[in-house]
Formats: structure tokens, C-alpha cells, sequence
């Protein structure tokens, strides 16, 4: 057994999948241009408890994001589940359009003193005509409210809270924009390329040159992602239960994560000779070029390749 591999970093759990107010373009489940329909599907909560339970048993520190491609906070369970994660001292990872997120929300999350939460809101634009385009018809303020009251009102430091901004074509101009407007507020800044339906992704203009191409799948190597049912599919970006590398309500999550279909793909993968029919086939989402070159610029902590770029308050 590779240890490396030995257990998941982190897991992306669909406890509830096939529910959120958006239809973003860019979403692989439920834009438009798919031609697919996403059902909606869920957890039951004995089930959710049985496999944080087993993830809590392993530990090693694993981060629970709390769905795959949906919004969270549709998800009439997720207060019982933050607060079965705080019980079983599991961090979470929430990432969230921040549609849904009313003052009984923002409160409960307040409210959560010593738990480890980090809550990525994903804008993409700072102008609202931007954020139309890119994401749906929403205003952009009222997110950017509910983002600064809970920068405002937290007491508990373990609460990170932070903005993504996923660049295309119809936003591309607002990258510096939004950067500067946020990486003195948030906690955290993401700056990302597109991955486009069919899987392919661009370089960043003015990111770090790094030599080679690095045929690693963090998919595979770090993350666990387990649909409704319990199926581990390859990554987040299978939406629709195209691939299935085993139950975790039928094996242990170890079993899996190490067994012959996950280790076989890993190795498909770094050899470069995945078939025309597998899932993966054509992705670049695990081509990068190297790892993240880290650097520390002044309060920052920066960690940047050639299609992502993080601002890190220390």
C-alpha cells in the first residue's frame, strides 16, 4: 500500500445532490447547454451520521465539504450535519453562491464557536452585469452583505471565510478588480481557469512558468468524492453517476480509496494511456504544470502554478 494514498485528504459528500437556485453556464450539472437533467437525490441522515463516523475513525484530519455539484444550503439536513462534524472534530470546507444564506443562516454559522468551518463564496464578478453573465440573475450585493457581516460579526477564528473567481471569457477584465477589492477582506482569494465541459482548461496570463507536465489527478490522490448513494465516482465533475470505483455503504472507505480500481486509474493516469472510453480520457484537469510554488508577499502567503493563484492572510 502506497501511503500517500493511504486515506483521503479530503471528502466531497453529496448528502443532498440535484438542488440549487442557479443555472450557471459554466456548472456541469446544471447548465443548460449539458442536455442532461439533474435529479434530485438524497442522504438519509443514518447514513450520513454511519459515514462520518467511519471518516472521524480514521483520523487523520480529513476535511468534509459537504456536497458535489449542488448548493449546500438547499439541504434541509446540513445544520444537523455541521454540527455531527463539529461532534466528531471534522473540518469543513462550504462552498456556496450564497443565494440562500438568510440571517437565520448567517447566525447559525456565527453560532458555531469552536468548529473548524472554512466558506468559500463563489462571485466570479464584481460588477453586477458581470455576474449575470457568468453566474445568473441574483444581485451581487446582497452576497457581498452576507460575506462582510459574517467577516464582521464572527468570534470564532477557526471560521476562514473566502472568495472564488473562476475566469472566462465574459469576466476576464474584473480578475484584478476583484482581487484588490477582496484580498484585504477575506481571509482567502481563489483565482482559477475555467474547466470547460468537455474537460479542457487554458493557462493563466501572468502566473508562474514551471517546466513539464505533471500527470497527478488530486481527484484521486487526495479527495473522495461519494455521491448520494454512497457510489465514489472519479471526481466532482462526474454530475451524473457516469463512473463508479465502489459503495462505501458496501466497503470501507480504505478498501476503496486503495483498492484495484482507484490504483489502476492512478496509474492509467501517470502512465498517459487512459482508453477513448474512460471518464477521464482528454481531461486536463490533472495536467498542470508542477506543484504550487509557494511565496510570502508581505500579510500574504501565496501559493500560485500556472491556472490557480490563492491569497492566503497569515
Amino acid at each position: 500500500m502506497r501511503e500517500e494514498y493511504r486515506f483521503p485528504r479530503k471528502f466531497q459528500i453529496g448528502f443532498q445532490e440535484g438542488t440549487c437556485p442557479l443555472r450557471c453556464n459554466k456548472c456541469f450539472a446544471f447548465s443548460p447547454k449539458i442536455g442532461r437533467v439533474k435529479k434530485a437525490t438524497k442522504m438519509s441522515m443514518e447514513n450520513a451520521k454511519r459515514l462520518l463516523d467511519e471518516i472521524a475513525e480514521l483520523n487523520n484530519d480529513s476535511i468534509i465539504q459537504p456536497h458535489m455539484q449542488t448548493e449546500p444550503f438547499a439541504n434541509i439536513d446540513l445544520k444537523q450535519i455541521i454540527r455531527y462534524c463539529g461532534e466528531k472534530n471534522l473540518t469543513m470546507s462550504i462552498i456556496t453562491n450564497g443565494i440562500l444564506l438568510d440571517r437565520e443562516w448567517l447566525d447559525f454559522i456565527i453560532s458555531q464557536s469552536e468548529q473548524r468551518i472554512t466558506m468559500s463564496f463563489s462571485l466570479d464578478a464584481v460588477s453586477q452585469e458581470t455576474y449575470e453573465k457568468v453566474r445568473g440573475n441574483y444581485q451581487l450585493e446582497l452576497i457581498e452583505e452576507r460575506i462582510n457581516f459574517l467577516l464582521k460579526n464572527r468570534k470564532n477564528t477557526s471560521l476562514r471565510i473566502g472568495v472564488n473567481f473562476v475566469i472566462e471569457e465574459a469576466n476576464k477584465k474584473e480578475k484584478e478588480v476583484f482581487l484588490e477589492k477582496w484580498k484585504y477582506l477575506a481571509d482567502v482569494v481563489r483565482i482559477g481557469t475555467l474547466i470547460s465541459h468537455d474537460k479542457k482548461t487554458c493557462k493563466l496570463e501572468g502566473l508562474k512558468e514551471q517546466r513539464g507536465w505533471v500527470l497527478e489527478c488530486d481527484s484521486l490522490n487526495e479527495i473522495m468524492t461519494i455521491d448520494s448513494d454512497g457510489s465514489v465516482r472519479v471526481c466532482p465533475m462526474d454530475a451524473f453517476g457516469d463512473t463508479n470505483l465502489g459503495n462505501v455503504f458496501e466497503e470501507r472507505i480504505e478498501a476503496i480509496w486503495n483498492g484495484p480500481k482507484m490504483e489502476g486509474l492512478r496509474n492509467n493516469i501517470k502512465l498517459n494511456r487512459l482508453s477513448n472510453k474512460e471518464f477521464c480520457f482528454g481531461c486536463e484537469a490533472y495536467k498542470h504544470e508542477g506543484n504550487f510554488i509557494h511565496r510570502v508577499e508581505n500579510e500574504f502567503e501565496i501559493a500560485e502554478n500556472g491556472y490557480q493563484i490563492h491569497y492566503n492572510h497569515r
